[in-house]
């Protein structure tokens, strides 16, 4: 990936990939990329590369593998073995495999091609002259993404085992409760049966924070997780008694009235009241 231009108006540095043709052609959906996370490995947030990029796929919606370098493809065979990741997994490739009867397109490309014919998009640009790519091209790329976003079902059951799930759930808690602290995430998470390791937990947390969906606030010697103000998946809550219905309003009001209303949660109150300049 070439790198960022010095100033705002020094010219375009020349496109590197694909993938940075996709980036630099500012498409409707939000994309990110792992190597634009530098610090996954501070203070151990995740043991390896491969744990990291494994949760960084399973938070967004759609996961776009580029095979031009040896870690694509690395990536491309890891998640195609994953129930979880393949099933919202696409391929972009060039048409140099297609004409190539490589391990490549014998192995991992076939294999995703026969659970579905459209997991795998082939386009004509020469990965080793990635100048030459089209806006034409990168424009019918983009459309591509943007139809497998749309197919993607609006509403999903809540698993207790998906990864993506317990992200979705975090971020509830936060938005019920205003801020929480990492102890208290990790135990309403075990209540509701996320069997979690507190360094996941601190992975998924540290993903969330630079996907911008929560930020944090220091109070005391206190360190609370906060809503943010982007919105990404919400939990639907219901009765599994038809007859019953859940009244989200009062359960926010009362999640809240929880820790407002005791003294010994007085940090939690100074740290929502603090100016939005100081978060972090």
């Amino acid at each position: 990936m070439p790198p960022p231009k010095p100033t705002a108006d020094d010219p375009d540095p020349p496109i590197g990939s694909m993938r940075h043709a996709i980036t630099n052609a500012w498409p409707e959906f939000r994309v990110f990329r792992p190597e634009e996370i530098k610090d996954w490995h501070t203070d151990g947030t995740f043991k390896d590369l491969v744990s990291f990029e494994l949760e960084l796929a399973a938070i967004c919606s759609l996961v776009v593998i580029v095979p031009e370098s040896e870690g694509s493809l690395v990536e491309l065979g890891a998640f195609s073995q994953l129930h979880e990741l393949s099933e919202k997994s696409i391929a972009i490739c060039s048409s140099q495999f297609a004409r190539d009867a490589s391990f490549i397109n014998l192995g991992i490309l076939r294999f995703l091609t026969a659970k579905n014919e459209s997991r795998v998009k082939t386009y004509p640009w020469d990965i080793k002259r990635p100048g030459s790519i089209s806006s034409e091209i990168v424009g019918d790329v983009i459309s591509d993404i943007k139809q497998e976003l749309e197919k993607l079902p609006r509403s999903q059951v809540l698993k207790i085992g998906q990864r993506a799930h317990s992200s979705i759930v975090i971020c509830e808690l936060l938005r019920f409760f205003v801020a929480l602290k990492e102890n208290e995430i990790y135990e309403y998470l075990g209540l509701m049966g996320f069997e979690l390791t507190k360094d996941e937990l601190r992975g998924k947390l540290f993903l969330l924070k630079n996907f911008e969906l929560i930020k944090t606030q220091s109070y005391s010697d206190a360190v609370f997780y906060m809503p943010n103000e982007t919105t990404h998946h919400k939990l639907r809550v219901a009765f599994q008694d038809k007859t019953k219905k859940f009244d989200a309003l009062r359960f926010d009001v009362q999640c809240r009235d929880f820790y407002k209303n005791d003294p010994k949660f007085r940090n939690w109150h100074r740290a929502i009241s603090q100016p939005a300049r100081v978060i972090l």
